[in-house]
């Protein structure tokens, strides 16, 4: 007998009905996101190459080379696309179902409510994600595979950065441990469901209502954290920089990790509060989903 809440090959069959839904709805966005990197090596390329030469020498006889983009043009591209990306992908895949026929069919898809809840944030916080990231990272690799001149690939210059700061950098290796780099994923997931939450929420110009919408949260937010926040940055700056205490170099480094541990155990517990209510508010939105 199969449960009414959750059923692992009911639930198998809507996870695979909605990756099909996702590819039939954001796929060529996704496609082009991707190709991105391809598109803007191209363009930074030939807009380089113009400004490069002195075109009069060059229509006299002169020779020509093309000046490749370098990493630092293709690292922005990725994140304006990036950008995009999370703006976009929630609403294209699940911002229908504020539509009266869209929504209808979706309450009658033979799944729970709990098992479509699961698939939805699976497919806009990891799958989607992964999938973007993985073939953007891999067109720009086989861009430096065939072009060397361009220089080293996304991965390889920001691996190369983060060991060079562990290695040379002034912050001891202690610190840079501290820090959860988890944390930019649950800050990545927590936009994702924000912009997921819209969709549901706005019937029109879903993405950019949400959008203005998160500017005046983050706006508050900010200025609540930097008021909370900022006497513990003062304390890293003036024990650690300026060892106006007096304090010896291990002294010190202790007093900073454990201001570190503090800060870092206040964004964890932030970050959990706000992806609950999030995932909270998609699920009430679901819900109350009537046509």
């Amino acid at each position: 007998m199969k449960n009414d809440i959750f059923d692992f090959k009911r639930f198998g069959n809507y996870f695979v009905t909605d990756i099909k839904n996702a590819i039939a709805n954001y796929g060529w966005s996704m496609i082009i996101l991707i190709l991105v990197g391809l598109i803007s090596f191209i363009l930074v390329g030939l807009i380089n190459t113009i400004f490069a030469y002195n075109w009069e020498d060059i229509l006299n006889g002169g020779s020509i080379e093309w000046v490749h983009a370098n990493v630092g043009s293709r690292i922005a591209s990725m994140v304006g696309a990036a950008t995009v990306f999370i703006f976009t992908a929630p609403e294209k895949c699940y911002g229908g179902l504020t539509d009266k026929n869209i929504g209808s069919n979706f309450i009658l898809l033979p799944a729970s409510r709990l098992e479509k809840f699961i698939s939805m944030i699976l497919m806009c916080c990891i799958v989607l994600p992964i999938v973007f990231i993985m073939g953007y990272l891999l067109i720009d690799y086989l861009i430096c595979m065939v072009c060397p001149e361009t220089g080293n690939s996304i991965i390889s210059e920001v691996t190369s950065a983060l060991n060079l700061i562990l290695v040379e950098g002034d912050v001891p290796v202690e610190l840079i441990d501290r820090i959860k780099w988890t944390s930019a994923i649950d800050d990545t997931w927590m936009i994702c469901l924000f912009f997921l939450l819209g969709a549901l929420v706005f019937k029109k110009s879903k993405a950019s209502k949400t959008f203005l919408v998160g500017v005046a949260i983050t706006m508050f937010t900010s200025i609540v954290l930097f008021i909370l926040l900022m006497p513990q940055i003062d304390k890293i700056d003036t024990y650690y920089y300026y060892n106006a205490s007096g304090k010896t170099d291990e002294e010190l480094e202790i007093v900073a990790l454990n201001i570190v541990d503090k800060m870092m155990l206040f964004d964890t517990i932030f970050d959990i509060t706000i992806n609950a209510l999030l995932l909270t508010g998609i699920w009430f939105k679901l819900k109350t989903l009537k046509h």
